[in-house]
């Protein structure tokens, strides 16, 4: 378990559970959103009714929104305080690690342990990420959703991940026959440059930015230490922060990860003395 080496405030934890509202309708259009666009270029694609090198960039974009949806749902944050409505979380989350060939269900166990050990090397699967230098790091993030399978064998013994482990197998080899069919039945270059190499790069950003830069230097294992801020000046703050999801502000989410995406920043700023005070730490590249 993480430790935690500095108290916060209970004005501080108090400002958390008031973002933690009803549904986060924003996140349920991001991932129908994401889906109904993908489907969309793929069908263009097909009919040659737009080039491929646009249907590639697109579903690059969209698997990268994608896997926002995926992390909410599995932290149960897109149902909020609406309990009854749980069943969202894990309809939204299956729905948007299909087309990250990936696995709800998987990524529940895996990134809920990276929570409970982050930057531990033997027990935080995210730590598959940290290269010896840049190249090695880019691969390993390239590879982030193979690496998640590799911790499983690492961790056989545990129950936990032998499940993740067969139900990832599942659930990824059923979106990978699904490109498979449109290879063999539509176009084999539409699936391979439209869509499964797009995908790959997408992971590999979001290895690289939502797991390797907000947690390097990969040391600090304290609850408010573990991950960083980024902060920007001015409207570029706004924009790096929307273009990151949010997830330069990933401090937040480590500290209090029920508060939902879209409120990061918000929560930093009205607790900054708080919680730079409780250890969070901030990198400010341009002052």
């Amino acid at each position: 378990m993480l430790p935690e080496h500095r108290a916060h405030s209970h004005d501080m934890a108090a400002t958390a559970t008031a973002m933690i509202r009803g549904i986060v309708w924003q996140t349920v259009a991001l991932s129908l959103g994401c889906a109904a666009i993908i489907i969309a270029v793929m069908t263009l694609g097909a009919l040659g009714l737009m080039p491929l090198w646009a249907v590639a960039l697109v579903n690059f974009i969209c698997v990268y929104l994608s896997y926002t949806a995926l992390h909410e749902a599995v932290h149960q944050n897109i149902s909020g305080t609406r309990q009854d409505l749980a069943w969202i979380n894990k309809a939204i989350g299956m729905l948007s690690a299909f087309f990250l060939s990936h696995s709800y269900e998987m990524h529940r166990t895996i990134h809920l342990t990276h929570h409970r050990n982050t930057n531990d090397p033997a027990h935080d699967p995210d730590h598959w990420v940290k290269g010896s230098n840049i190249v090695t790091t880019l691969l390993r993030c390239l590879s982030i959703f193979h690496g998640y399978f590799i911790y499983c064998r690492r961790h056989w013994d545990d129950k936990r991940m032998r499940r993740a482990y067969w139900v990832g197998l599942r659930d990824t080899l059923i979106s990978t026959a699904a490109l498979i069919a449109v290879a063999v039945f539509v176009d084999w270059k539409l699936a391979l440059f439209g869509y499964a190499i797009p995908a790959a790069l997408a992971a590999m950003a979001l290895g690289f930015l939502f797991d390797y830069v907000v947690h390097t230097p990969h040391k600090a294992r304290a609850r408010f230490e573990n991950t960083r801020v980024i902060v920007l000046p001015g409207a570029l703050d706004t924009l790096v922060t929307w273009a990151y999801m949010q997830q330069n502000y990933h401090g937040v989410h480590h500290a209090f990860p029920r508060i939902p995406f879209i409120r990061y920043r918000e929560f930093y700023r009205a607790t900054e003395p708080d919680i730079t005070t409780a250890g969070l730490p901030s990198a400010r590249p341009l002052g």
